[in-house]
């Protein structure tokens, strides 16, 4: 009997906590990551040494008072693999964040650098990217879309189109494998 009614508490916590979340709340940044552009394997002397993901991000929308504009603030969420055994430590690639809908003055793609070391005995590593801040209308900050993903060379395109992608969803609906939007966390 304790434990049926410790459950039903616990049953009503997690409704009362769920029940706070007012109805027509809307996500605020509306950030998307394609598929073909979340996957890089980087080649270094002709060898497939580095798997690299954009995995998810973080974020949330403010308001500037500095500059007085709304802005959407972007952690990503990254995951690096070896392939194979390198003495190679020290990884370099670039993401971006692009907007391609809206008012002119918010629209374009911006590159972000990143660098990150794996040592010797570490096979694979999960880390967050520095924070960027995107400038969104605030008129449309619920519907303005920011894609996010790898930066990829044609070539590095290219060779993700050969390989078989272990991780995508083969059974899901294929509306869903065009492009899906990460859980912002």
């Amino acid at each position: 009997m304790p434990k049926i009614l410790y459950g039903l508490v616990i049953l009503l916590m997690i409704t009362g906590c769920v029940s706070n979340i007012p109805a027509g709340y809307k996500q605020c940044p509306l950030i998307s990551i394609k598929r073909e552009d979340a996957r890089l394997i980087q080649l270094v002397n002709y060898q497939d040494n580095y798997e690299i993901e954009l995995v998810g991000v973080e974020g949330f929308c403010y308001f500037d008072t500095r500059v007085k504009k709304e802005k959407a603030v972007i952690t990503p969420l990254f995951k690096i693999r070896k392939l194979r055994n390198t003495d190679e430590s020290d990884i370099h690639f670039q993401w971006f964040t692009n907007t391609i809908k809206g008012p002119p003055a918010y629209l374009g793609k911006k590159t972000y650098f990143v660098e990150v070391t794996l040592s010797k005995d570490e096979r694979e590593k999960e880390f967050k990217g520095k924070t960027v801040e995107v400038k969104i209308p605030a008129d449309m900050m619920y519907e303005f879309e920011i894609f996010a993903g790898l930066e990829l060379s044609k070539q590095e395109k290219k060779y993700n189109q050969r390989l078989f992608d272990v991780d995508l969803g083969y059974y899901e609906t294929p509306d869903s494998l065009q492009n899906y939007q990460t859980p912002i966390q």
